[in-house]
């Protein structure tokens, strides 16, 4: 035959060999096409961090003065409407050629607002109408979409005639920058974890492509009779790994696009995706096209290394090959030699070699875990019938099932490590609130009446407290000043016996008759004489106090002649009517005084930016470590109901013998469960000694995501479980007298 008629026989030995043959293919073919998905979102990641940069730097300002351009008055307020962060974006022109935010046509003049996509929708589909107020002017259009950072984002332009402070812009578009933290660490994360949930994919293409082995060789022992050589065998062979390759490409395209829809849909916290983010770019899709079936066909090869097809048989090595420890080291060796030195996690050497040093540790897992397992199960004897059924399967073959659970544990090896690094830089972030669920609200001096009057009539306010803020001038240095009634002024310190007219302080040399000055945020003096004998504060200020970190309080009488219409006002109150919304009727109460009023809730753990971009991270690293296990699991799926298949005869003539059904079904839980339990010890610490070595990136100390580890384990048992379960009707139907029947 000629080489077009071998690859030609081929592809007929893959789609015309009965049943099998394409159940076969389509269960390859759907377990590669997950994994080309995957491989052509992971190839998307460029793009998607270039979009988002081009994203974030048009919405940029420029701050540099620019000749001839009239300065743009900029204030970014945020509100929170039932969980969900609103910008409120305030701006007032200063002449006629003041620059324009991305995504509007012209300015929003005084009492005008434009509205993100979504923020449109939300008020368009908010049926208690608690949102509409919350927009200080009349909606007069919709941003363009594909110009906010994430399509998910709640943005309003707000145009207004009062902003008074606040930065002078003078153009949008800044140059690129550089963040250092970015590049030092969580760069270095994401490149690490893009490597540990790639990686894994190409192992279970390579373990899909071995599916039917046994009847392959079958098939091919037939041919050799027919007179077909050995390079023949292998172009035949060739060709039948190339039509699930093939297939795989064309369902892993389409998976790839019905995802890539859906995406506008998806959003981790603050990290959300445009469709045209993920387009991985065609150099990258070329060689995915490419790599994928020289894979199978390479892998395919590879597995028949210790097989002779012979006209009349298959003859088959009688004994598993001895596995050899020495270069399955090399691998872990390199890693240790490279994490261990300190070169510097600042300099580009030490982030390079840390994540050179983190994914070689990683590569020993699946090196390791064959040699392991044989070690392992070549040791154990005894146990109940299913369990030594599963052992002397995995003593003849453990190369199939520890390769499916190699490519897992790189995945939780390399989650576990990254998770208890990010969650420790997320812990070290957080800070618990002691308002014990108070509502916080701020207003600017010119309306702090107004805002004081507004919040007092919202409908179940209770417990109100106030305090007005300046500073006072104590040997050279200014202090905290805050004048608040004898209400707030007890709860904030815990002092008793208050009247108006006091005067408290925590500085000894304060004094009667003592004359300080008196500064407000508009840096206007004022003289103030002390009218009596201070009291001194007995505790530390709480409440509102610990915000100002005040050192002096005044009653109103104790100041009186004082002007206080540039000092701001701090507000507390509770729900005295345990209504759900309280918080947003306290928001509608100052939002008619736009950028000078802001609200805050404090009844739930507040983390700072720095903590939510490594949760932002930790999230996406988990979900898409779900992800690539959820491959893992049809990769598993696939194998065993070909295992089963293979095995039909000798689990019909086990029941036959008198073997339940339900002690083979442990025995396939036993022996995919043995391999799944040592490979995670084997992740878990090598994740922990990943996190241990990795957290010199932040000169921090160790934190162990025990919650994370616990998470990704269950997970895998929990599919390990599911795998077997589905393989029931199989084995029952493999179990019946039929399957002993032969031609």
């Amino acid at each position: 035959m000629t080489g077009r008629e071998d690859l030609l026989l081929g592809f007929r030995l893959a789609v015309g060999g009965g049943r099998g043959s394409i159940v076969r293919l389509v269960l390859s073919a759907f377990g590669i096409g997950l994994a080309v998905a995957i491989l052509l979102a992971g190839a998307s990641a460029g793009t998607i961090k270039e979009n988002r940069d081009e994203r974030t730097f048009a919405a940029s300002v420029k701050s540099e003065p620019i000749p001839g351009v009239a300065p743009l008055a900029y204030r970014a307020a945020t509100t929170d409407f039932r969980g969900q962060a609103i910008s409120l974006v305030h701006l007032r022109p200063t002449g006629p050629n003041s620059p324009i935010p991305p995504g509007v046509d012209r300015l929003p003049a005084p009492g005008e607002v434009f509205l993100s996509p979504k923020l449109d929708e939300l008020v368009a589909s908010d049926t208690s109408g608690l949102l509409a107020p919350r927009l200080p002017g009349k909606q007069v259009g919709v941003i363009a979409p594909g110009t906010m950072v994430n399509p998910n984002d709640l943005l309003a332009y707000v145009g207004t005639d009062t902003l008074r402070s606040g930065p002078m812009v003078y153009g949008f578009g800044a140059e690129r920058g550089y963040d250092p933290m970015l590049e030092q660490g969580v760069l270095a994360l994401l490149l690490i974890g893009l490597f540990v949930l790639l990686t894994p994919v190409f192992i279970f293409i390579g373990t899909l492509s071995r599916l039917g082995g046994a009847a392959r060789d079958r098939r091919l022992a037939a041919v050799r009779l027919a007179g077909s050589s050995v390079r023949q065998l292998r172009r035949i062979t060739a060709a039948e790994s190339l039509v699930s390759a093939v297939a795989g490409l064309v369902v892993g395209a389409a998976l790839f696009l019905l995802v890539r829809g859906a995406v506008p849909d998806l959003q981790v916290f603050r990290f959300g995706l445009y469709p045209e983010d993920l387009a991985p770019p065609w150099p990258l899709v070329v060689l995915i096209v490419l790599l994928v079936p020289a894979l199978t066909v390479a892998t395919t090869w590879f597995a028949q290394r210790h097989t002779i097809v012979e006209p009349l048989g298959v003859v088959r090595e009688s004994a598993p090959p001895k596995r050899r420890l020495w270069w399955r080291l090399l691998p872990v060796v390199a890693g240790i030699a490279l994490v261990l030195p300190d070169f510097g996690v600042a300099s580009e050497l030490g982030r390079w070699a840390l994540i050179a040093g983190a994914v070689l540790l990683m590569l020993g897992i699946p090196a390791l875990l064959p040699w392991l397992l044989d070690r392992v199960v070549s040791r154990i004897k005894g146990g109940s019938p299913s369990f030594q059924l599963a052992i002397r399967r995995l003593q003849s073959d453990s190369g199939t099932p520890s390769r499916v659970v190699a490519g897992l544990c790189v995945v939780l090896a390399g989650a576990i490590g990254l998770q208890s690094l990010m969650a420790g830089q997320a812990a070290l972030g957080a800070y618990q609130d002691t308002t014990d669920g108070r509502t916080i609200v701020n207003a600017e001096g010119p309306v702090a009446d107004k805002a004081v009057a507004a919040v007092r009539a919202v409908p179940g306010a209770a417990d109100f407290q106030s305090m007005r803020s300046l500073f006072v001038t104590m040997d050279g240095a200014l202090s905290s000043f805050a004048v608040a009634d004898c209400l707030t002024i007890e709860a904030s310190t815990g002092m008793s016996g208050c009247q108006d007219g006091d005067v408290f302080a925590e500085i000894p040399s304060f004094h009667k008759g003592q004359s300080l000055t008196l500064t407000d945020l508009d840096k206007k003096e004022q003289p103030w004489t002390v009218p009596v004998t201070p009291r001194p504060l007995g505790s530390k200020p709480a409440g509102l106090a610990q915000y100002q970190g005040v050192r002096v309080f005044a009653t109103p009488s104790a100041v009186a002649g004082v002007d206080l219409t540039a000092a701001s006002v701090m507000m507390s109150l509770r729900d005295g009517a345990a209504n759900p919304d309280f918080v947003e009727l306290v928001r509608n109460s100052v939002a008619s005084l736009g950028w000078e009023a802001t609200v805050a809730s404090y009844n739930k753990n507040r983390i700072s930016d720095e903590a939510r971009m490594f949760g932002d991270a930790r999230n996406i690293l988990l979900g898409g470590a779900l992800f690539v296990l959820l491959l893992a699991g049809v990769s598993l799926l696939v194998l065993a109901q070909e295992q089963v298949r293979e095995r039909r005869r000798a689990l019909g003539a086990l029941s036959a013998t008198g073997v339940p059904v339900r002690v083979i079904l442990r025995s396939l839980v036993w022996q995919n469960g043995i391999p799944l339990l040592l490979g995670i010890v084997i992740a878990t610490a090598t994740g922990i000694g990943i996190a241990a070595v990795g957290k010199r990136l932040f000169w921090r100390s160790l934190y162990i995501d025990w919650a994370a580890v616990g998470v990704l384990a269950a997970a895998a048992i929990v599919m390990v479980l599911l795998v077997t379960a589905s393989t029931l009707p199989s084995v029952r139907s493999a179990a019946k007298a039929e399957s002993l029947r032969t031609e």
